[in-house]
């Protein structure tokens, strides 16, 4: 068999017949057809009065979904939960009635269904983590409900042109970040590539069409191209015996997946390789090896170009060999090679493991369920992040945890669920899944919260690499702990699972606590020693009759900053004060201190700490706790100057900073300077603002340039501007001196394609045109 594409058939469905023609290629039971014609003259019914955007009569849209569900060869249940999946939002109909209609099962997907939509029309603005969290966790329960939910929005898309442009764009973009993502996830790339490229179309008609004109240019000659290596493969099939049942096909890469590549790797169009691509589908897995040692010999391999899926498979179900090829022309191909049951999971993902099949052994949703939880390792984790949800929910109303749980459960689902994954083996040949961009700490943490805390690096492919180390898909990592070796503070800039990430901030809020109880019963010791200590000078030095009232030593301590006699008592028992000024400004002093310098020192020196930053020295001192601000970004060697403010203590800013300039505290100015010897081996942070036209690998050069100068990227933000064709990029870099930022500026300026680069020191702009 020849074939230049089969393909999944995408278009409404109008007529009931179309759905009952589809379904009689799998289910040859009367009895079952005739149910579900039934559920549609129901569903009809109850929507007969119920028109769609288009004018069209409501039942096209379930009608359409349970088309696709047919095409999924899904069974009867399913096919008419899609059916009714709409009918007990936008009718009278109880889950009740359906239940004594159609049974249990039916209804709790309808209303699984029905729960998930009402969460997509109330937040679609912003994307709630609430609505995510019942997307999943009807995931979870029933696999189909997720299926049907595809299967909805896939119709949606179609009738997307008779919305507004603000809506369209809202829910392609709600469609490509979620639906998209999970059909990917569990296996349905028919439907993920349908997701793609129609929301693609919405969101950028502009880039869609440039790259469907590119497709269509040599569409022809590419056909022939590859009917020709079709027919040359056939032949070497037929001189080696091999099955007629083995099948051969084109494939074309969709539109989304090639502006993907285009984009995140900064390549041309010419320069995609896989565009052309031979999908060969065998009854028998042995014979996918022998045809792949027949390819090879037929065509070149390209070096390092080789996966083998079946080996060790993906996690969201997919098997398949790949291979990218040079024929004698030097037109480079991907093959892709895979049995007739892979190709029907790489196509249908968790829907084929739901396939119908007349006459099977009758088993429950839960031994279902339980058989796509061990294939795919996302519902396992999703059941422990519904426990997690449980555990911070309680959490909440803890006044100790003041948090934002909603975002944080958000944060979680589209980090660890709805990232390209990367998949690691361990030294034992299992298969394990990570977010892209995880590390080796991720890695660690995911195998055990234990050895996660205790890990110094692991053995990448046999050699020793640190524990920040970014892995790369298909790599053998073995985690190399020490006892050592305890969470750091520095750790969660190395980690992108939200797991690793909570086991950390858990053990290092459990350590603080621990700290803190330590640190309290220590400075009683040392508050009890200074008093006993003030009160024997006082005593020495007979001035116990000059002593303030508690009122007047209240009031000397409120002006000089503290909150109370403890925490000035505990700054003198620290060395910030002697026990001589501690009697004269605060115990005896009767008159309010003028002088503005002996104010200043005095409120400075309550700053001081072994902990404390040595790179500024401020009135003189050079261990003194203070704060870079945020506004002006100081580096090394500008001006500077401080002040302390009541909430952030002290705050150093360039000394031409606008908010030194507004500030009522002028004459409250701290001398400030940098202390050369220690900053500069230090790295400081500092923004930037870039504009520049829109090309292939701009930023790649942008963060090439930055990294060969030895500076590294912090933060990154950018608008793209279709209309201009040019992009706004805000960077936060760390340099090390003004001198270097100003070299690195100059360096920037020379990049093909930039207009314009500066310093960025006004915060409140940049978030204005962000």
């Amino acid at each position: 068999m020849t074939s230049l594409d089969y393909e999944f058939d995408y278009v409404e469905c109008r007529d009931v017949n179309t759905l009952i023609s589809e379904m009689k290629k799998y289910i040859k039971n009367k009895k079952t057809i005739d149910e579900v014609k039934r559920a549609y003259f129901y569903a009809e019914d109850k929507h007969k009065d119920q028109k769609r955007k288009n004018g069209d009569p409501f039942i096209v849209h379930p009608l359409s979904s349970a088309y696709y569900l047919a095409q999924w060869r899904m069974g009867p249940k399913t096919i008419i939960a899609g059916l009714l999946h709409d009918v007990i939002e936008d009718t009278p109909v109880t889950f009740s009635e359906i239940e004594e209609m159609w049974g249990t099962e039916v209804a709790d997907i309808v209303e699984a269904v029905t729960k998930v939509s009402y969460f997509t029309k109330e937040n679609r603005e912003q994307m709630k983590a609430n609505y995510l969290r019942k997307l999943f966790l009807s995931m979870i329960r029933d696999i189909r409900v997720i299926i049907v939910k595809i299967a909805d929005r896939m119709h949606n898309l179609l009738t997307l042109k008779y919305m507004s442009v603000e809506r369209q764009k809202v829910i392609a973009k709600e469609t490509l970040e979620i639906y998209s993502t999970i059909a990917h996830r569990i296996g349905m790339k028919s439907a993920k590539n349908i997701l793609e490229d129609y929301s693609f179309y919405y969101l950028n008609p502009q880039e869609y069409n440039k790259i469907k004109n590119l497709l269509e240019e040599d569409i022809e000659a590419r056909k022939q191209i590859i009917v020709d290596m079709i027919n040359d493969i056939y032949k070497k099939f037929k001189s080696y015996g091999l099955s007629n049942d083995t099948m051969v096909f084109g494939r074309s890469k969709t539109i989304y997946s090639i502006y993907r590549k285009m984009h995140q790797f900064g390549k041309a169009f010419s320069d995609i390789n896989d565009i052309l691509a031979i999908r060969i589908i065998t009854p028998k897995v042995d014979d996918c090896y022998k045809i792949l040692g027949w390819i090879h010999s037929m065509f070149t391999p390209l070096s390092g170009r080789f996966k083998d899926y079946i080996s060790t498979p993906k996690n969201n179900l997919y098997q398949s060999i790949h291979t990218t090829l040079a024929n004698r022309d030097g037109i480079i191909f991907e093959v892709q090679i895979r049995t007739i049951e892979m190709d029907e999971i790489a196509e249908h993902g968790a829907a084929a493991h739901w396939k119908y099949k007349e006459g099977e052994r009758s088993i429950s949703v839960e031994e279902k369920q339980k058989e796509i939880d061990q294939k795919v390792d996302m519902f396992t984790r999703l059941m422990n992040l519904e426990k997690l949800a449980y555990e911070n929910l309680e959490m909440e109303f803890n006044d100790e945890h003041n948090f934002d749980f909603e975002s944080e459960l958000e944060e979680t689902f589209k980090s660890d669920y709805l990232a390209p994954l990367i998949y690691i083996l361990t030294p034992d040949g299992t298969v394990v899944t990570l977010p892209f961009g995880s590390t080796v700490l991720d890695f660690a943490y995911k195998i055990h919260t234990e050895i996660g805390n205790t890990t110094v690096g692991g053995k990448i492919n046999g050699v020793f690499s640190p524990y920040n180390t970014i892995l790369n898909s298909g790599e053998m990592v073995e985690i190399q702990t020490s006892k050592e070796v305890k969470p750091q503070e520095k750790w969660l800039r190395f980690v992108r699972t939200a797991a690793a990430k909570k086991a950390i901030e858990s053990y290092l809020s459990e350590q603080k606590i621990k700290e803190q109880k330590e640190e309290k019963i220590t400075n009683k010791k040392i508050i009890l020693k200074t008093k006993r200590r003030i009160d024997k000078y006082i005593i020495d030095n007979q001035l116990k009759w000059k002593v303030n009232s508690h009122e007047e030593i209240l009031k000397k301590l409120e002006e000089l900053d503290f909150k109370n006699i403890d925490e000035f008592l505990l700054n003198v028992g620290n060395g910030h004060y002697t026990i001589e000024e501690a009697v004269n400004y605060v115990f005896i002093s009767k008159e309010k201190l003028k002088d503005i310098e002996v104010i200043n020192d005095i409120k400075t020196r309550k700053f001081m700490s072994s902990k404390a930053r040595k790179d500024l020295i401020i009135n003189g001192l050079n261990q003194v706790e203070c704060t870079l601000s945020n506004c002006c970004y100081p580096i090394p060697y500008e001006n500077v100057v401080s002040f302390i403010t009541k909430s952030k203590g002290i705050q150093v800013h360039k000394d031409n900073c606008i908010n030194i300039k507004n500030t009522k505290s002028v004459k409250n100015l701290l001398r400030t300077s940098w202390n050369k010897e220690i900053s500069q081996d230090i790295k400081y942070n500092t923004k930037i603002r870039i504009e520049t036209y829109d090309r292939p690998s701009l930023f790649l050069d942008i963060i090439s340039l930055i990294a060969n100068r030895r500076s590294s990227i912090h933060e990154v933000r950018l608008i793209v501007n279709n209309e201009t064709y040019t992009v706004n990029i805000s960077l936060n870099i760390l340099v090390s001196t003004l001198d270097e930022l100003n070299s690195l500026l100059t360096n920037i300026t020379e990049i093909p394609g930039v207009i314009s680069v500066r310093r960025s020191t006004n915060e409140k702009e940049d978030i204005k045109q962000f």
